[in-house]
């Protein structure tokens, strides 16, 4: 099978052995595989990593080929997305780790892994019917979490962010406004105006702004990921004291938890209720180079990557 391996000179394509998949697991065949942040920052230190070779990618969707033994559920030829996946023509996934795919859904576009955790973080978000709520980052999560907010019964939806595509996205998605950071006007930052902010961005000024729009006894969701300077942060805790603010880490590690939501997210999809088709551009597994490059050079407009088997973007 093809393969994109990374070393420290960036991808490279290989032929490598199509696995087999052991007791519990099954093989897939891949048709979509979405690029993370978190694969976005092991590229950006491929030159501290202690491996020669590295493999990557978690959000696959694909069709089971083989079942590993003790498997129940599935059968060959089933569609699935998957809390794994890979880089690679074919990867493993536990079958506790994969879900049907509905039919009429496109794969592609039923990246199970991100959806659920947005999703997940959506059962934190503490929504009210009629909250004024501000989504800081519109990048293809903030943009999952702002749908979701909208389903929870939010009143007002006001998205943050600096790039004019981005808040175009927003509006078309949901949002009542949208804006610049620069944009936000005057408030006393001591006394806030939203009652929930979710923090989509994952850089220092977003988590300063955050607290500052937060309404005092308001509530605070991270779902940024935050890698720069080892993820090391400086918060002014006095605000978030005086403010009372209710302040939860929006991320998920319980894999029990992350299939739940998984589940509910391509079920969102399946209703109609939750959009991915506007966020999603597709390259080749040849070309993630130039993904790459073009996550980087920040000249396209890209909300989510996702390699395919095949196509073009």
């Amino acid at each position: 099978m093809r393969a994109a391996v990374l070393n420290s000179s960036g991808f490279q394509l290989r032929d490598a052995e199509i696995p087999t998949p052991g007791a519990g697991e099954v093989l897939i065949k891949m048709i979509a595989c979405g690029i993370c942040g978190g694969d976005q920052h092991i590229f950006s230190i491929r030159d501290r990593l202690p491996e020669e070779e590295t493999w990557l990618g978690h959000e696959g969707a694909g069709t089971i080929v083989s079942l590993g033994d003790g498997v129940s559920g599935f059968n060959v030829g089933d569609t699935v997305t998957s809390l794994s996946g890979g880089f690679s023509e074919y990867f493993i996934s536990h079958a506790d780790h994969a879900c049907l795919v509905p039919k009429g859904i496109d794969p592609r576009l039923a990246l199970g892994e991100p959806v659920a955790c947005c999703v997940h973080a959506s059962d934190r978000f503490g929504t009210k019917s009629g909250d004024h709520v501000a989504v800081v980052g519109c990048g293809f999560m903030g943009l999952l979490c702002m749908q979701l907010l909208k389903l929870q019964g939010a009143g007002k939806i006001v998205a943050i962010d600096p790039i004019a595509y981005r808040r175009e996205a927003a509006i078309q998605l949901g949002a009542d406004t949208a804006i610049a950071p620069e944009e936000v006007e005057s408030f006393d930052p001591e006394q806030g105006i939203f009652d929930i902010v979710v923090e989509a961005a994952g850089i220092p000024s977003a988590i300063d702004l955050s607290t500052d729009l937060a309404r005092q006894h308001g509530r605070v969701i991270f779902v940024g990921y935050h890698e720069s300077n080892d993820g090391m942060r400086v918060v002014n805790m006095q605000r978030w004291n005086l403010k009372a603010l209710d302040i939860v880490n929006g991320h998920v590690r319980r894999m029990d938890e992350k299939y739940d939501a998984m589940v509910k997210g391509v079920e969102l999809i399946a209703q109609g209720k939750l959009h991915t088709k506007e966020l999603v551009v597709e390259y080749p597994l040849d070309e993630i180079s130039t993904a790459f490059d073009d996550i980087f050079g920040r000249e396209k407009e890209i909300f989510k990557v996702v390699l395919v088997d095949g196509g073009a973007h």
